[in-house]
């Protein structure tokens, strides 16, 4: 079994626990949707660590205020993505509503309700889908809770502001994304259990990066939790993360970070792929859960992928293609690319044309000149950057890609996919081979995207061919709107 890399102790070797009630009602009655109505089986470290946080002192203890009372009043837990942190909270949402405290009122906290509501969810399903679970609750509903039979108890999701949980008095507050909670709403969570003896929050979360101030003060007292247990005896820690400078595919690393892949739940083999699809940075902080030190990655695709898909370029007739335009600040400079998807999935890129210093007129007349003579399925632009070239295209009935943020960051990690993955190939255009290293990618929350603002010089080359590619690819699908 694979224990943190780091953790605080419990007070003894045979400690008090409710962690051994709460795993027999979770593997009698608890169900997911990937089990059906059959009972789950959780994982000796899901158990491990499920003993670990709820703790009681003992009955005997010689502090009476804290005698048969929960050691901790909060806990953060670490760890890579998709280990099933979510299964984790499902039981803790179970264990507030039905063995906590008497009255209890669980709220359920992420980055947004979407996110919180995934959670809340998963314990919905449960108590639903089980008639044991069923009887305990007199309403149990998508959107206004669930409620304990005798109006005793709740379980309600909060919007990720601190205003959202003033004046609530807490049992149980379960905190997803702590990475990215905004600053003041944990401590305003944690204010509502004051005034509950066994009140208690507990979060779960990945490693952030500078942006992720709560998350940054929350490993600081942990590790003080971890060394001077005396005096934060009652925070709890328990972080799965890799060694600092390991190699990301080392499977002692991933091991390390990766509860469910040390206990053959997720294939190794199969993590190591995924880490090569994405960029380093991502990887050591989604998977190796190591916090990052920056928030942007100078040079956004290694060389040595773009080297590897050194081709032809564009040269097959038979499928469909796309162009995209984008520009550097004041129309200093303008790349046209055209991108096609081939049948065997594979892609094919090559810049089309370069100016310097054109004029808007120019650049849509020579749009609609490549539209008239090669019948592409779309032209791509920017919406932020090129507006104009966008309406204009439009007024002329050319199919028109307008490109947003939510749409140029899912750009780039397509992009980066397909470089990594050896999915793409391109004619080595010495205006893109230049501008390539000097793309900057930059984090923001959960994703990433190529930063105009930090990048090292033009990139137009660059994020026209990462959006001719991305609409390339969609173009069949009817997934992005076409105007």
């Amino acid at each position: 079994m694979q224990t943190p890399a780091r953790y605080t102790r419990p007070l003894s070797e045979d400690f008090v626990t409710d962690g051994d009630k709460l795993i027999l009602i979770v593997e009698s009655f608890m169900s997911t949707q990937e089990s059906g109505t059959e009972p789950i089986k959780l994982d000796e470290w899901q158990k491990w660590l499920l003993r670990h946080i709820l703790e009681r002192y003992p009955k005997d203890h010689p502090e009476p205020d804290k005698a048969d009372r929960l050691r901790y009043r909060q806990v953060v837990v670490s760890m890579g993505r998709q280990n099933g942190k979510s299964l984790l909270t499902q039981a803790l949402s179970l264990y507030g509503l039905l063995m906590h405290e008497v009255g209890p009122t669980v709220i359920g906290v992420a980055s947004s309700v979407d996110q919180a509501r995934i959670v809340y969810n998963r314990t919905l399903y449960s108590v639903n889908n089980n008639p044991h679970l069923k009887k305990r609750f007199s309403k149990a509903t998508e959107h206004r809770g669930m409620h304990l039979v005798n109006g005793s108890g709740t379980y309600m999701i909060k919007a990720a502001k601190e205003t959202a949980l003033q004046g609530i008095a807490v049992t149980l507050g379960i905190v997803d994304e702590l990475h990215i909670l905004p600053k003041g709403l944990y401590s305003s969570l944690t204010l509502g259990t004051s005034t509950k003896k066994d009140g208690i929050i507990i979060g779960i979360t990945t490693a952030g990066d500078d942006t992720s101030e709560t998350l940054k003060d929350l490993y600081v007292t942990g590790q003080l939790a971890i060394d001077e247990p005396e005096t934060l005896e009652r925070f709890g820690f328990f972080c799965w993360e890799a060694p600092l400078n390991c190699e990301l595919d080392d499977p002692e690393a991933i091991y390390a970070a990766n509860p469910a892949v040390e206990a053959g739940r997720i294939p190794l083999d199969r993590v190591i792929s995924d880490m090569r699809s994405i960029p380093e940075l991502e990887a050591r902080r989604y998977r190796l859960n190591q916090f990052i030190d920056a928030t942007s990655i100078p040079g956004w695709l290694p060389m040595t992928l773009f080297d590897n898909a050194v081709g032809e370029g564009v040269v097959l007739q038979s499928s469909p293609l796309v162009f995209a335009v984008d520009r550097t600040a004041s129309w200093g400079n303008v790349c046209i690319s055209a991108a096609r998807k081939l049948e065997d999935g594979t892609f094919q890129t090559e810049l089309v044309a370069s100016y310097v210093n054109p004029t808007e007129t120019e650049v849509f007349d020579d749009l609609k000149n490549l539209f008239l003579k090669h019948s592409p399925q779309g032209i791509a632009v920017d919406d932020r950057q090129m507006p104009n070239i966008g309406k204009k295209l439009k007024l002329s009935g050319i199919p028109t890609y307008q490109l947003w943020t939510k749409e140029m960051t899912a750009a780039a990690a397509f992009s980066y996919w397909l470089f990594a993955n050896e999915r793409v190939k391109h004619n080595n255009d010495a205006l893109l081979r230049e501008q390539m290293p000097r793309g900057v990618a930059k984090f923001s929350g959960e994703s990433w995207f190529i930063s105009r603002k930090e990048s090292k010089g033009d990139t137009d080359a660059v994020l026209s061919t990462v959006m001719a590619l991305y609409c390339a690819n969609i173009v069949e699908s009817g997934t992005l709107q076409v105007f």
